[in-house]
This record gives C-alpha cells, structure tokens and sequence, in this order.
C-alpha cells in the first residue's frame, strides 16, 4: 500500500476562511474594540503632538529621554518602562537608544524628518507609496532601523500616526503570511513591487479581506488584534501551543530555508584592516588586523565588563586570540571560575565566549556567534539552563544585525521553548555586533550601570508581539 501524500490533508482556502470567520464571534465578545479605539485615539494624539511640536520645530530645545521614552513605550512593546498588558504597537525590535537618536535625527535633518512627514500625513494610496519608497532612498545606507527590508519601523511609525488607518502588523513578513493564509497573496507582485507599494498594498488587502471574507469590520487596529488573537495567530503563523507543566509554550520550528548550510559567515572570518574596522576604535590598536570580527567583539565585551566593575571570564581556547585586542588590567581577566557547580555544569560555564561576574556569581554571559545556523551559542545557553533550572543569570546571544531574524526563529524553536522553568527565549535576549560597538564607545562607561544594555536588546517576540 502507498503511503498517504503529505498534502492529502491540506486545509483548502475556503476551509481556512471559514475556519478564522468562525473566531471572528468570539474575539469580538473578549475584546472591547470601543475602549480600545479611545485608548488609541489618545495614542495618536500623544505621537502626533510629540511630532508636530518637539520634531517639526526645530527652536524647542534639546529632546529629553524622558519625552522620547514616553512615545516609544506607544511604538514599540519592547520600550522601556512598558510590562506585559501595555497597549504598544507591536514589538518593533528597535532598540530604545535606537529609537532615541533617531528622534534626534529628524530635528537636525529636516530632509529626512520632511520625507516622513509626507509619508504619515498622505492618505492617497498610490501617493502614499511613492512617498515611502522616497524616504527608503533618502535613507539608504543608514544604520538607523528607520527603513529596513521588512518594514517594522516604518510600519510602526505608521501605526502610532493613525491607528484606524494603519495596521499594527508592522512586518511585511506577517503581512504576507497573513494574506497567503487568506488565499489573496498570489494577486500580487511581492519581488517586482516596491516596497512602498508593498506596504500600502498589504496595509489595504488585509483590512480589505477582513471586511469582506471574515466579515471583521472595524480600525486597524482591531483587525490587527484579531489576526494576533492566541486562537487565531497559530493558523496562519504556524506559530504552535503546547502545554508543559501547566503552562502554555509557544514554538515554532524554523523551516529548511530558514535553516540554511551551517557555515561561517564570509564577512566574519576575512582578515580584518583595522583602518577600515568601526570597532577598531574601541580595540586596543595593536595585533587586530587579523583578529576576526566575533573576536574582536569578544574583546569589546570584556572591556566593557571590565569597566563597569566586573571580573571577566573568556574560554582557555579563546585568550590567546581575544588579548590580542584586550589587555585585562590587574586581576580582571579570572584563571578560574570561583563557582561551586558539579564538574559538568563549570564545564559548560567556561565554555561560554564572555562572562561578567560580580564576587562569585555569573551576573551576564555572552555568546558570540559567526556561523549562519546561530546553534552553537543557543545549545550552550540552553545546556546550562538544562543543568541548572535556578540559575539566575541575563543570558545574551550576540551577532550582525543580519542575523537578528535568524536567532529570533531559532530561539523559540521547541527544544529551547519547552526547557523548564521557563522558555530559553525568556531569558535570553539579542544584542547586535552594532551595537556592542555603540555602548563600548559611550562616555563615562565606567561609570554606568550594567543595565544599559536593555536598552539595545531585542528579545523573541511572544504569541500577541504584532498588536
């Protein structure tokens, strides 16, 4: 007898709208979509009164902090000061001091803040459009998450603007799973179209599809909540629950594509000029052109511990190579670790790239990845909390900025998901190489608290992130 096909049991395009019209009842009986439109009407009017009177005037004094943090906490749900029940926009997986100086940028570059502006005040689609793609090649070539491939920043910016308008689902990529799921992404070019088009297109489809199909009318805002619903983003995510211990873990299992070869990436190894190196102002001068690039940030990290106080631990195999770049100052850089764990346990410790640590405990540990599959780092993490669950240590996996999706899909993946006491993902967050070069480089680090790195991780979004 021949095996079943593997597709024989596919859900057709009519089932899956029936499937999510029928949690379109339910959603709406939970969720108080008028309380929630007047919470964010009142958003709006706080973005749009920080935009109008604090970007767009330029005479009103330097920006605060305070008044920057006050707006990110309605974009992004990873802002600072935000918990778990705070109404943002999504998690838009920028940075806070990110977000910060790119508010600072729109006061001193006003070609930069006046292209925005025509993008969040125009309401014509085809305008609209052309308006985003002129702020994409304005833009081009900046480090500021403003304008990146999949849209989250301009896509949030968007959002805060007008939430009745602008959905927050802010990634292209969610977008297009989304409409994919509801049978109406084939009618569209997604490589041949710009990516204002895009934007505006997907923004328009899935509203459009909502009303039409799921018979969800209402803001955008709702149509957002709603495809982020806990019974309803798992059916078009591919995002999956399960229960451990009396709790809910949500996994995904990255796909052969995602996954790529396990190879070191090319940039990374090559021998690096100094000269040309943006760390190499924060590296000691001497031996680091062919230091590679995880190496040099390994030495970063180290410095910076250092700095803040910190004895510091690099792996036996690693010092020759990191003290090219770092020179530990007395008694800084441990010959042992002064923990009292089983054999096996230390042994996985003093495999990690960097530990802090502050008398005798571990305050942060850091794994710098080079290769494409990001497993390494994540198995050792979760190898130590799998020795010991109590452990109470900031866990951070460090890589370019280029593979920030890649470790944000391999952290939720269910061998990590379901780890007790708690998802890896938990307690484990993303810092890039960017910037590990941006704190190593601010003033008056020795004088600063450890804590600044919150404001530059991204941590894996959880199963409610895009609303």
């Amino acid at each position: 007898m021949k095996a079943p096909r593997a597709d024989s049991h596919r859900t057709s395009p009519m089932e899956k709208i029936q499937e999510l019209s029928a949690l379109v009842d339910p959603f709406l009986s939970r969720f108080d979509s008028v309380a929630s439109d007047q919470l964010w009407a009142a958003h709006s009017q706080t973005f749009r009164g920080f935009w109008d009177q604090r970007i767009k005037v330029s005479d009103g004094g330097p920006i605060s902090d305070d008044e920057c943090d006050a707006v990110i906490r309605i974009l992004d749900r990873n802002g600072k000061g935000n918990t778990k029940t705070t109404e943002a926009v999504a998690r838009a997986m920028i940075p806070q001091d990110v977000w910060r100086r790119l508010f600072r940028t729109f006061r001193t570059n006003n070609e930069l803040r006046d292209a925005l502006d025509r993008v969040l005040v125009e309401d014509e689609p085809g305008r609209k459009a052309h308006a985003i793609d002129a702020l994409y090649r304005l833009n081009a070539g900046e480090k500021n998450n403003l304008t990146g491939p999949t849209g989250t920043g301009i896509g949030a910016l968007l959002a805060a603007y007008d939430p009745f308008r602008n959905l927050s689902v802010i990634s292209l990529k969610d977008r297009r799973a989304i409409l994919e799921h509801l049978g109406q992404g084939l009618s569209f070019d997604w490589k041949g179209s710009t990516i204002g088009e895009t934007i505006v297109w997907s923004n328009r489809a899935i509203r459009e599809s909502a009303a039409q199909l799921l018979g969800l009318s209402g803001s955008a805002r709702t149509v957002a909540r709603f495809f982020y619903d806990p019974a309803v983003q798992p059916l078009w995510k591919g995002v999956n629950t399960v229960h451990v211990a009396g709790r809910r873990v949500h996994v995904e299992v990255p796909t052969e594509a995602q996954d790529g070869p396990d190879r070191v990436d090319a940039d990374a190894d090559l021998p690096t000029d100094a000269s040309q190196d943006p760390a190499a102002s924060s590296l000691d001068p001497v031996q680091q052109g062919n230091l590679r690039e995880s190496m040099q940030i390994q030495a970063l990290l180290a410095r910076m511990g250092a700095m803040m106080g910190f004895y510091i631990w690099l792996p036996k195999a690693d010092r020759a190579r990191v003290l090219q770049a770092w020179t530990p100052g007395p008694g800084q850089l441990l010959d042992a670790l002064p923990l009292g764990y089983d054999a096996l346990t230390t042994k996985t410790i003093e495999q990690i790239d960097v530990l802090w640590l502050r008398r005798r405990s571990i305050a942060r540990a850091f794994e710098v990845e080079h290769t494409t599959s990001v497993y390494s780092g994540l198995l050792r993490m979760a190898d130590l909390i799998a020795l010991q669950p109590d452990i109470n240590v900031k866990l951070h996996i460090v890589a370019s900025s280029q593979r920030e999706d890649k470790v944000l899909a391999e952290i939720s993946r269910p061998v990590f998901a379901m780890l007790e006491p708690k998802p890896l993902s938990d307690m484990c967050s993303f810092l890039t190489y960017e910037s590990i070069r941006e704190i190593a480089d601010l003033r008056h680090l020795a004088w600063l608290s450890d804590q600044v790195l919150e404001d530059y991780e991204i941590t894996a979004p959880s199963s409610d992130d895009g609303a």
